[in-house]
C-alpha cells in the first residue's frame, strides 16, 4: 500500500460522506457507476429529482469540468511546504 496523504484522506472523506446519498435501494438495483462523474450525476439525480434532463445536463457539463480540473491539480507536483502565504496582524488596542 501506498504511503498516507492529505490527498488520498480527502478523496476518501468525499466517497465517505457521498455514500449514504447513493445507497439506497433503487441507486443499488442497479449496477454500480463506472466513474465518479457517473457517481456524482446519480446523486444529483437521486437529490434534486425536480430537475430537467436539461437541467441535469448542464451539472454534468459543471461536474466533467471540476473533475478535469481535479485531474490537472493532481498533475501539479506539490511539497509540503507549499502552502498559501498566510500574515497574521494582531489588531492592538492604543
Amino acid at each position: 500500500m501506498s504511503k498516507p496523504t492529505r490527498r488520498r484522506f480527502l478523496q476518501a472523506a468525499a466517497v465517505g460522506a457521498a455514500l449514504p446519498l447513493i445507497a439506497t435501494p433503487s441507486a443499488n438495483a442497479g449496477d454500480p457507476p463506472a466513474n465518479a462523474e457517473q457517481a456524482l450525476t446519480a446523486i444529483v439525480r437521486q437529490r434534486y429529482k425536480h430537475l430537467t434532463e436539461a437541467q441535469i445536463k448542464t451539472v454534468q457539463a459543471g461536474v466533467q469540468r471540476g473533475l478535469a480540473m481535479g485531474e490537472l491539480l493532481k498533475r501539479s507536483p506539490l511539497d509540503p511546504v507549499d502552502e498559501p502565504a498566510t500574515v497574521f496582524v494582531a489588531d492592538i488596542a492604543e
